[in-house]
């Protein structure tokens, strides 16, 4: 067998010259693979860690979803427009029911307080 005479020194240097740009664009494809995976966990769900029922009027109802094959499999399903009683405040609410609410009604709603702060609502049926 020929023994090469590049030392083990050039040799890293060759290497180092050929594949340079490859091994820099596989370290930012990890790095931007990386930061999209921390930033889907840093989305996921937040737990709700308390609730309260809370009454509000019904100021406008609509029928949703608009496309009608999204709604295969599911009752018909409605989005409120309610004003808080408690805190006046406009919020939106989505209920499976057989009929809608009509304007002006009051109905049992239950706010779902989340770990980070936010708040989500949730038609009662009853």
């Amino acid at each position: 067998m020929n023994k090469s005479n590049v030392s083990f020194r050039n040799r890293l240097l060759i290497w180092q010259y050929e594949y340079s740009d490859a091994v820099i664009g596989v370290a930012f494809f990890c790095f931007f693979a990386l930061a999209a995976g921390a930033t889907l966990v840093q989305l996921q769900n937040s737990p709700v860690v308390a609730t309260q029922r809370v009454t509000g009027v019904v100021e406008h109802v609509s029928l949703a979803p608009i496309n009608p094959k999204a709604a295969v499999g599911r009752g018909i399903y409605y989005i409120y427009d309610v004003r808080l009683r408690d805190d006046n405040a406009l919020v939106l609410v989505g209920g499976d029911v057989g009929t809608p609410d009509p304007i002006g009604s009051v109905v049992p709603i239950e706010r779902q307080h989340h770990k980070h702060g936010a708040d989500t609502y949730r038609l009662l049926n009853g």
